[in-house]
């Protein structure tokens, strides 16, 4: 069934037992969404979050890779520190705002923070991986510059450029707490077509939608998608 493995490799073996390793998306859901009730009040017409599959299925698409250790950010007058807990000198480090377009350098700040990460990613020939900010998860205090690499042939550490948000005071990122979201594909080459036509798969896809109130989706369209 696992015919594809990505792998995790870690560069430094004296920490391999202290940093929290990578683990499947699906062992990061928020505690707040497990909690959440699938409808509010038992009112089957009051379906709530819990109920989109699509939802569900991006959180847990791909893996995780958590902060290694605690961060301090300090904004400081329009600019901004990172503090790690290990103080290591090659910890934090930046993007200038030199090498971003005027006009975005006017709606953020001057330069990018950048998180380094100690994992090397290997993915098999032909697939490469989409680094994004993990999604749907609430995270207001910064946002990753998603990117994509070809991870079969770039055997390196990768890291991951960030847009500071909460600049009104210090705060601490915890170790353990997600950092980016990997989520590997197929290279493959695709070609586009936009226009109109009566597709009757449309409607009949409509018409089963219309004929039950509960997991629609999931019942009758939705394939579970397997990250180990």
């Amino acid at each position: 069934m696992f015919s594809k493995k990505i792998n995790f490799i870690a560069v430094n073996k004296t920490y391999l037992e202290v940093w929290p390793h990578p683990k499947p998306a699906s062992k990061f859901i928020p505690d707040e969404y497990k909690k959440l009730e699938r409808f509010s009040n038992n009112n089957l017409h009051a379906p709530t979050l819990k109920t989109c599959i699509p939802f569900l299925d991006s959180m847990t698409a791909g893996y995780i890779i958590p902060f290694d250790q605690d961060y301090i950010i300090d904004p400081v007058e329009g600019d901004f520190t990172i503090t790690a807990a290990n103080k290591e000198s090659d910890r934090d480090s930046y993007h200038e705002g030199s090498q971003l377009p005027e006009k975005w350098r006017k709606t953020r700040d001057e330069k990018a923070g950048k998180f380094i990460n100690k994992w090397l990613i290997k993915t098999p020939p032909g697939y490469s991986c989409l680094f994004l900010k993990p999604m749907n998860r609430l995270e207001p205090r910064f946002d990753i510059i998603p990117g994509v690499v070809d991870t079969d042939k770039y055997v390196n550490t990768i890291h991951f450029p960030f847009l500071l948000n909460k600049k009104d005071e210090q705060f601490i990122i915890k170790k353990g707490d997600p950092m980016v979201q990997v989520i590997p594909f197929r290279r493959e080459p695709w070609k586009m077509w936009s226009g109109f036509y009566y597709e009757k798969l449309h409607l009949k896809t409509f018409n089963l939608l219309n004929s039950k109130w509960v997991d629609r989706y999931k019942k009758m369209f939705w394939n579970k998608k397997v990250f180990k």
